[in-house]
Parts: C-alpha cells; structure tokens; sequence
C-alpha cells in the first residue's frame, strides 16, 4: 500500500470522518460492522477498512486497515468491489431499524421522500451465518450484480455502495431513517399511505442528479468534524 500517495491519505481521512460520523448519529454496533473504500491499483489495489478492535467515535485516519487484515469485511465488501467496478465504497451496518425491515417479508417500503432513492435499487441476500467462509463471495456479488446501491441481507443488516466514501455513508444514513419510518408507521393501526409509481420514480431520478446522497451534505459533515477538533484538515 502506498502510504505517501494522496489519494490514499485522503481516503483515510474520509474513511475517519464516516466512522466518527456513524457514532455521532448512533449507527455504530460497538466495535462491529465495517465502512471501506475501494484503493486504485497503482497505490496497491484492494481496499481500506475498518479496524474491527476499536470504538467507531475513536478511530483516526492511521487506525484504518488495508482489507488483507479484516476477515468478514473481505467477505463481504471484497464481494461488492469484484462485482461491482464503478463502485468506491461501502458501508455495512446493523441498526435496529434496518435488521427490523430485513426480517419482513415485504422488505423495505418507499413511503416518504428519502426513501425514493432507493426505488428499484434494492437488492436482497439470505441470511448464511457470520460472513466467514470467502465461498460466500460469489452468492454475494450475485444479488448486487446489476445496479442496486442497497442491499439488504436478510436477518443480518445492510451495506450501501456508492462512487466515494461521502456517497456510501450518506447512503446509509438515509436508508436508516427510511427503516425507522418504516418500522414505525407499520406500527399505526389505520395502515399508511404509499407514494404512486409514478412519483416514486420521478423522484429517483431527481436522487440520481442535484441530490445525489453525499453532494451537497458530506463536505459539511466533515467541516462539523474539524470545528469540533476530531478530525485534522487534510493540510494541517
């Protein structure tokens, strides 16, 4: 790994920001799940990831791993990166709300506006255990083959893809509220109302452009990081 190269700096420093950024707004699972980000060859090629012995709200750009030392993010995030060329990171997670809509049947539901993103963009995967076994690799890059930027891995949790680190964890912060309105309008008796076909997919395509998750919101994410001195400027 090329640890005087820019890029890998700079992707280190975002992978620091998703982590302290996943504490924050409680999507951590103490010191499990992963965040990574997809390294070019030229620099040493696999990709950087979390730590997997460490709280999230703790972890600096220098703590972040090269994928041969985490076992179950090989699996897993190694799976998404062969499958998937034009994707740079991804984030796995196991939120309350998310391992609630992995046990439906119905899956998750595109009931309000963030969760239009996500409309025929979603992909599935059945639960087989830890993630352990790199057999599993190629069950995994199966289900998220075509273009889905969600999967949802049944009775486990969720990763989300995107072409930064920004993408991917913006991604993700979405698909948790999307599951915890989920969760909580099944809840009414009176049952709730689904947006049209048609307006569901007009607003995807809005999210595919101007609002595109991690635009407009992940340069001031890791402003509020550096004002809050957790995270160093990257020309400090």
């Amino acid at each position: 790994l090329n640890e005087d190269s820019d890029i890998v700096k700079a992707l280190r420093r975002d992978l620091s920001a998703a982590h302290q950024l996943t504490y924050k707004y409680k999507m951590d699972d103490l010191v499990w799940n992963h965040i990574s980000a997809r390294v070019p060859e030229e620099d040493g090629g696999g990709f950087l990831v979390t730590p997997g012995h460490m709280m999230y709200d703790e972890i600096m750009p220098e703590d972040i791993l090269h994928s041969s030392e985490n076992q179950t993010a090989n699996v897993i995030h190694g799976a998404v990166y062969q499958a998937r060329s034009e994707i740079q990171s991804v984030m796995h997670i196991h939120t309350s709300a998310v391992c609630t809509v992995s046990t439906l049947p119905q899956g998750l539901k595109f009931l309000t506006q963030d969760a239009a993103q996500f409309y025929n963009s979603v992909a599935y995967y059945p639960w087989e255990g830890i993630s352990e076994d790199f057999g599993e690799q190629e069950r995994i890059a199966k289900a998220i083959k075509g273009s889905e930027m969600a999967l949802i891995m049944r009775n486990h949790g969720a990763c989300t893809l995107g072409k930064s680190v920004g993408e991917a964890w913006v991604r993700a912060y979405y698909l948790e509220r999307v599951a915890r309105v989920q969760v909580q309008a099944m809840a009414n008796p009176e049952g709730y109302i689904e947006p049209s076909e048609t307006v569901l997919a007009h607003a995807k395509r809005q999210y595919e452009g101007e609002y595109l998750p991690g635009k407009h919101e992940w340069e001031a994410l890791v402003r509020m990081l550096e004002r809050h001195g957790t995270l160093e400027p990257l020309d400090a």
